[in-house]
């Protein structure tokens, strides 16, 4: 999306008119370059799931053995 909004204002001259207008205001530009890889995102804006830790208590351990035993051999 980035890469093609910068494409699409290149062709349309918007960065010259921008250049123009920040000369004419006095602003002074030098070069300056941004690097994609100096800007991180979190985690979790990427969608990476939070790690939990599964704890079982001995009484529900039991019960899903229980259930496991109880569901009979497995066909193949």
């Amino acid at each position: 999306m980035a890469a093609q909004t910068f494409i699409r204002w290149s062709r349309l001259g918007v960065w010259e008119r921008l250049l123009r207008m920040a000369q004419e205001k006095g602003v002074g530009l030098s070069m300056t370059f941004l690097d994609g890889t100096s800007i991180r995102a979190h985690a979790k804006a990427a969608g990476a799931v939070k790690k939990v830790t599964l704890r079982r208590s001995g009484t529900s351990v039991r019960r899903l053995a229980a259930l496991v035993a109880a569901s009979g051999p497995r066909l193949s």
